[in-house]
């Protein structure tokens, strides 16, 4: 068992080929927008985030959960326990993007035993 365990659920992602009626029904939900990137961003609603964003290729359905990203305050001491645990690794190390800004967001992705796509990430 890994010591730098997940806190909780950080978000659902969900691709769209249309992100505007994707946000229109979330907010019918009674999301709010946590983070405004246009044709990508966050919902929020109580304790639960939504993460939409552009499908990447046409393979995959729209609407299919792209990954659950579990919130992590030792990423660092994470990721090399998941690694040393045999994980296929989808991040080449720890990456960073300016989902939160000026918040930091880091996060690496890796598959679980079915082919999940699993995120640890801190946002800080």
């Amino acid at each position: 068992m890994i010591v730098n365990q997940p806190t909780g659920i950080a978000h659902v992602a969900i691709p769209t080929d249309e992100p505007e009626a994707t946000v229109a029904f979330y907010e019918t939900l009674g999301f709010k927008r946590l983070v405004d990137g246009g044709v990508r961003g966050m919902l929020q609603c109580g304790s639960c985030v939504i993460e939409y964003y552009p499908r990447r290729c046409d393979k995959k359905p729209i609407g299919n959960i792209d990954h659950i990203a579990l919130a992590c305050d030792n990423l660092d001491e994470a990721y090399e326990e998941i690694k040393g645990l045999g994980c296929e690794m989808i991040s080449e190390g720890i990456e960073s993007n300016q989902m939160f800004a000026p918040r930091s967001n880091r996060f690496f992705l890796f598959k679980g035993p079915n082919g999940e796509k699993i995120e640890f990430c801190k946002v800080s």
